[in-house]
């Protein structure tokens, strides 16, 4: 690798450094409006960002995230170590995508479908990580951001989901 090279892919993950840790904003806001309403509000339904529900906006700022990370694993065949996890892969990162949607299609349903989006979503963000590792081995940096950024964002996910069930 030249030198050029090396300082692209270090400019690349620096860059995807900034925006993966910003990307946590729109989970931790929602959250943090939530634990808000919830301690000193009238209940999560009193937890609004500029007028929308606040597990809504988690919800689907959830989905569109993880429908985006899944995109890294529709083109992973083409690096994956072994042919025997290509078309696996390919199919998990269309269901990936798919139950994102369907959780933003749950909250349609009934109140108590909520909560198990929020889970399907969470599901799917450790689903990626795995499936991420299992295809490519990736950059140590890289890795460890992954994982940080699942790790923060799998919690979020436990803390709507014991606010929801705490809130019925």
């Amino acid at each position: 690798m030249t030198t050029d090279e090396n300082s692209s892919t270090m400019t690349v993950l620096t860059l995807m450094h900034i925006l993966g840790y910003a990307g946590l904003i729109p989970f931790v806001v929602p959250v943090w409006l939530m634990i808000n309403g919830f301690w000193f509000g009238s209940g999560l339904q009193s937890a609004a960002l500029f007028g929308f529900y606040a597990p809504y906006v988690f919800i689907a700022y959830s989905a569109v995230i993880l429908s985006f990370m899944t995109g890294t694993l529709w083109a992973s065949w083409q690096v994956a170590d072994s042919q025997s996890i290509d078309k696996p892969i390919v199919l998990m990162s269309n269901l990936l995508a798919l139950s994102a949607w369907c959780a933003l299609l749950l909250i349609y349903v009934a109140p108590i479908m909520t909560i198990f989006a929020v889970t399907l979503l969470m599901l799917g963000f450790v689903s990626l990580l795995w499936a991420e590792r299992r295809v490519n081995p990736l950059a140590k940096q890289y890795w460890r951001m992954r994982l940080s950024l699942t790790s923060l964002v799998t919690l979020l996910h436990l803390v709507v989901v014991i606010l929801m069930l705490m809130e019925l």
